[in-house]
């Protein structure tokens, strides 16, 4: 994970300390499985997600869910 370009956003950054990287991965994996599970999704938008320091996991303020259109 601190290979990715935001990695450095995941640290202390601007004044405050670093955040959980294991629930910031959590997410990433449980949104993969998702998608995996569900071809039936066309679009996922999870904005803003507040990540919390290490232990305190994270929080998805508002997701967005868009389904392929079926006929």
């Amino acid at each position: 994970m601190l290979r990715l370009r935001g990695a450095a956003l995941l640290g202390p950054f601007r004044g405050r300390g670093a955040v959980d990287p294991d629930a910031v991965a959590d997410i990433v994996a449980r949104l993969g499985a998702l998608l995996i599970a569900t071809p039936a999704i066309a679009e996922v938008d999870l904005n803003p997600v507040f990540a919390h320091p290490a232990g305190e996991g994270c929080t998805i303020a508002n997701a967005l869910i868009v389904m392929n259109e079926t006929r």
